[in-house]
């Protein structure tokens, strides 16, 4: 399960990343935009992957060791996901 959230967070990390360098001029072929977006997932997901302390604290917040404030965490952590979707679907960027 760790793994899929990790999947996610890196590919909406990538379709934020490419959206804004090809809407800003940057990555206007779509082989420049592949080839940036499957580095920016590489890099973003190995990092994700080698930090740790995040990957531990969300298994131990499946795992309920956290108690309920890991609940609440991975539950605010889904929200923002959604979020996070809905606004790279809707205005075709991440607003921050």
């Amino acid at each position: 399960m760790v793994g899929i959230i990790l999947y996610i967070v890196t590919l909406l990390i990538t379709l934020t990343v490419v959206g804004g360098a090809s809407s800003a001029g940057y990555l206007n072929g779509a082989l420049t935009r592949t080839v940036g977006g499957i580095s920016t997932q590489f890099v973003s997901l190995s990092w994700l992957s080698q930090y740790t302390n995040f990957e531990s604290f969300l298994r131990y917040c499946f795992q309920g060791e956290v108690g309920i404030i890991g609940y609440l965490f991975l539950l605010s952590l889904g929200t923002l996901v959604v979020v996070w979707i809905n606004n790279l679907i809707e205005y075709k960027q991440a607003i921050m």
